[in-house]
């Protein structure tokens, strides 16, 4: 398990640290992410962030949870995920769903969100502005997004070193697509 501290300060600082802590997750434990592509692997790994399935520790909602709270405020899971989890627009679109099974424990840290802005960095020119709105309105399928994100409590998780051999996968499905992912939930 990696300390805390060595991660890069730029991991640090996506967590609001005094409410991180290391927990263990045991074998099958389901996780998912919204991302660009299918959370493959690259030459580091699979990406370490992750958010609970099904409710976990102070988490009391999973990823239901989330797709409900994305129903009821009329907006696609993406844009609900996007605010909750502080993801800027120019990180990543988070266009699928991508769920995966733990085939072992491990342990990961787990804390709150650190609030993010809506754009990691201020467009300079009245072009940039243009596009990175251009931007929004395509990520976020029409939603109206605040200029700070993960302002209410959310909770996530990192494990740290994980490999394609450390877990089984689900299929992918658009992040966009409410009819796909509440047959995925069991809602229809």
């Amino acid at each position: 398990m990696v300390d805390f501290g060595n991660l890069p300060a730029s991991h640090q600082s996506a967590f609001l640290v005094p409410s991180v802590r290391v927990e263990t997750l045991p074998k099958n434990f389901m996780l998912f992410k919204l991302t660009a592509g299918k959370a493959q692997a690259t030459q580091w790994g699979i990406s370490p962030w992750w958010s609970p399935v099904k409710p976990f520790k102070e988490d009391y909602e999973g990823a239901l949870g989330r797709y409900q709270q994305a129903k009821l405020n009329g907006i696609d899971m993406s844009a609900m995920v996007r605010f909750m989890s502080a993801v800027c627009i120019d990180w990543n679109d988070l266009g699928n769903f991508v769920q995966v099974k733990l085939k072992d424990e491990c342990r990961a840290f787990w804390g709150l969100f650190a609030p993010q802005k809506k754009l990691s960095a201020t467009p300079a020119t009245a072009s940039g502005r243009a596009a990175a709105r251009a931007k929004e309105i395509q990520v976020s399928n029409g939603a109206q997004l605040p200029p700070d994100l993960g302002v209410l409590e959310a909770w996530q998780l990192y494990v740290p070193n994980l490999k394609e051999s450390d877990i089984s996968r689900s299929g992918v499905i658009p992040a966009h697509d409410m009819h796909a992912l509440a047959l995925h939930f069991g809602l229809t």
